[in-house]
């Protein structure tokens, strides 16, 4: 059998291009492995889309220190705050999978804004992958001492007859959906009163300009030790050790009251398994010392660690308890 020279020429051509691209191919994944074996080779950053000094850049900040030391590279973090933390996950979803740009997460930016928003700039579900849930930090309601109240049950007796306002961090907030769907279920008014940021509505509260306010548990520590807050009921799944006496929602009854504000840490979509293994396990490792865990514990927080598969899971528990707690409020959105 005779085999013409074309023939031969483009079977030569086929197989000198199929070298070619398995050379090329051998080449890119001996490089990207080569990469993720050294990883980490640069700074990396750790995006928190609040203002410094807030929350969750305090404990960002805490993270960063301690990583650089496990990690033995540089860990810095980077502010930047805008549209209720989404100004940064964007940013966050954009960015290269490389292990280099990381986002301090919590249910706002991940869960409650997409809801919110017609069309959100990324996909809190399919634009991350999961690292680790590293703190839990309880909401609580509280009331003014003048409201002679000391319990929830005894709350909601006087709103049948009483008009009473509440103060939350802003508008659309966790807090501010927290409390519309606890009138919407309880068919009672209250006034919302926005504020910028937590403190403003403590010391309005304190000032007697509203009777209620839903914040953050630390915020709130010092003024129950003095009886200037009556706390009521804490929104979270088990009771704060800050204030024990209190107790949460659901063990009054109100079982779709049991979120928290987590905080933890997530990278962009296809970030290599062993970068996210190598980062969850020096988190991990930084969670378990008592040294950690007393300073995260002195902010009135605590120590939440779960692993990648259990943070994913949590998440998407969270984006389909807003978006159903959203739709269900429409008020919220004004």
């Amino acid at each position: 059998m005779r085999i013409d020279t074309q023939t031969q020429f483009k079977t030569s051509k086929f197989f000198s291009f199929f070298l070619s691209g398995l050379l090329l191919f051998l080449l890119l994944t001996s490089t990207s492995s080569q990469a993720q074996s050294n990883w980490p080779s640069k700074v990396i950053k750790i995006m928190v889309g609040f203002a410094p000094g807030g929350p969750t850049d305090v404990i960002a900040r805490a993270y960063a220190n301690k990583l650089s030391v496990e990690l033995d590279q540089q860990v810095i973090v980077e502010n930047r705050q805008g549209a209720g933390g989404s100004l940064a996950a964007s940013f966050v979803a954009k960015s290269a999978p490389d292990g280099y740009t990381l986002l301090m997460a919590e249910p706002g930016s991940l869960a409650v804004n997409p809801a919110l928003l017609t069309q959100s700039p990324y996909d809190p579900i399919k634009d991350f992958v999961a690292i680790a849930q590293g703190i839990s930090l309880p909401m609580v309601l509280v009331a003014s001492p003048s409201l002679k109240v000391t319990s929830l049950k005894e709350l909601l007796l006087l709103t049948k007859t009483k008009s009473l306002a509440y103060g939350t961090p802003g508008n659309a907030t966790m807090q501010h959906l927290s409390m519309a769907e606890f009138a919407r279920v309880n068919q009672i008014q209250l006034t919302h009163v926005a504020y910028r940021g937590g403190a403003p509505a403590m010391t309005d509260l304190l000032g007697g300009q509203i009777q209620l306010a839903m914040v953050t548990v630390p915020s709130i520590v010092p003024y129950v030790k003095n009886a200037s807050v009556i706390p009521l009921a804490v929104e979270s799944p088990t009771r704060s050790p800050q204030i024990p006496n209190t107790p949460t929602f659901a063990e009054l009854g109100f079982t779709n009251f049991t979120q928290d504000i987590w905080q933890g840490f997530v990278a962009p979509a296809q970030t290599p398994k062993d970068i996210i293994t190598k980062l969850s396990a020096s988190i991990a490792k930084i969670s378990a010392s008592s040294d950690f865990q007393n300073l995260v514990n002195s902010m009135g927080a605590s120590v939440v660690y779960t692993s990648p598969q259990d943070f994913s899971k949590l998440i998407q528990r969270d984006v389909l308890y807003w978006s159903k707690l959203v739709a269900d409020n429409p008020v919220a959105k004004d």
